[in-house]
């Protein structure tokens, strides 16, 4: 895990699992799963939906956490919310049923309606203040401090058998930090860097600084 500062007096720490551990609040951090998002035929849709929520057991026990803020898109479905996804889901919370979930509204969230009040989530409209910290999908420019996601972004690194591999990472700014996907199916998206940003990028079980 690597420790940053987000906001004055405000430390957080990003975790190799794409997610982020806030200590004060003893929350993990994610965006954008996208449980149930359709795959490429050979890939087994079961499978990877067993190892992202085994990664976010391993994300909230290695942490203690208490909280779990999801920064939108926690489901990827067209029309409804089938069982085959959310039945897996719901079993997980049930093993987690002291664990605290607040879903903040994302694209997806506005386009499908919140999931099933049997998943136990506590819903929230983007732009829910947490310790004087602005929860967001979408990330915008804003007074204060923000955490969004909805860019899943990437940064290039050299690669083992090419020249250049893009890998998921954290962006931050005095005034905003962006998460990566919590998914690990899709590749996200190369973002440029930015003045006035820095970076980081997850390499295996490493969270390496990018150089300013």
């Amino acid at each position: 895990m690597t420790t940053i500062t987000i906001a004055p007096l405000i430390e957080v720490q990003l975790l190799s699992q794409r997610a982020l551990f806030w200590p004060a609040q003893r929350a993990v951090v994610i965006a954008d799963a996208h449980i149930g998002r359709p795959l490429p035929h050979h890939q087994n849709e079961a499978s990877i939906l067993a190892s992202l929520l085994d990664r976010l057991t391993q994300v909230v026990e290695s942490t203690s956490a208490t909280q779990c803020i999801v920064l939108g898109d926690l489901f990827h479905m067209r029309k409804h919310y089938l069982p085959e996804v959310i039945d897996p889901f719901v079993q997980w919370r049930q093993h987690h049923a002291g664990l605290d979930m607040l879903l903040i509204r994302g694209n997806h969230e506005r386009a499908m309606g919140d999931p099933p009040l049997r998943c136990g989530l506590r819903c929230f409209e983007p732009g829910f203040v947490l310790d004087g910290i602005t929860l967001l999908h979408e990330p915008r420019q804003q007074a204060g401090f923000a955490m969004g996601a909805h860019l899943h972004p990437c940064m290039l690194v050299p690669g083992l058998r090419t020249a250049m591999v893009a890998v998921a990472g954290f962006i931050w700014h005095p005034n905003y930090l962006v998460l990566p996907a919590f998914e690990d199916v899709l590749p996200g998206r190369v973002v440029a860097r930015h003045p006035d940003e820095s970076q980081a990028y997850i390499l295996e079980d490493r969270v390496v600084l990018c150089d300013a």
